[in-house]
């Protein structure tokens, strides 16, 4: 089941790691990018460290991958979430206003549901972490291929963190909807399958 929302791994809050995980959906090209893979071969791409990350679809989808994740990751996914930051050559965006339009959606967010195994996380919605400082959310980007920087990025959602997997067969589904009639994504509805191998 996954960890307690006030946990820390080596100093990292949820919080931060929702950054990175947005930092990591943001720093690969389309053509290899495990947001927009249909079936799971780009999972390894861009991952380092003792987090996993697991995605989800941007905009929203119903999506069914494979992956092998090596033993002793630990695991960190969003049932659904925003990302919020300026459009290139914006300059009067405040962190305020980032995290604002990131919460905007997940106010209304609808049928968050975490299975790990078959077991429903009970009271998936308490799991809701925003960051508290923005950031950058273009900072993996490689040089001289992207819009360049993005801050103030801020993230909101609903964040699972799950300790290492024993190796063998699991699988982890998650999603939920919104309820907004905001023009981004208010509409937008996730449901994710992971069937992973951990070795």
């Amino acid at each position: 089941m996954p960890l307690d929302p006030s946990f820390r791994l080596d100093g990292a809050s949820m919080a931060d790691l929702s950054a990175q995980w947005w930092q990591w959906a943001l720093s690969s090209p389309d053509e290899t990018n495990p947001v927009v893979d249909a079936t799971g071969e780009h999972c390894a791409v861009n991952q380092d460290g003792p987090v996993w990350f697991l995605a989800g679809a941007f905009g929203g989808a119903k999506v069914r991958r494979t992956c092998v994740v090596p033993a002793g990751k630990y695991l960190f996914f969003p049932a659904i979430n925003m990302v919020y930051f300026p459009n290139p050559g914006v300059t009067d965006v405040t962190c305020e206003m980032a995290q604002a339009g990131a919460a905007l959606n997940n106010d209304t967010a609808l049928d968050v549901f975490v299975q790990v195994d078959g077991a429903f996380v009970p009271d998936p919605e308490r799991f809701r972490v925003r960051t508290t400082q923005c950031f950058d959310v273009h900072a993996r980007v490689p040089k001289g291929h992207g819009p360049g920087s993005a801050y103030p990025s801020a993230s909101d959602g609903f964040w699972y963190l799950l300790p290492p997997l024993p190796p063998g067969e699991h699988r982890i589904k998650f999603g939920g909807r919104y309820a907004s009639n905001a023009d981004q994504y208010g509409g937008m509805a996730q449901d994710i399958e992971y069937r992973i191998t951990v070795e």
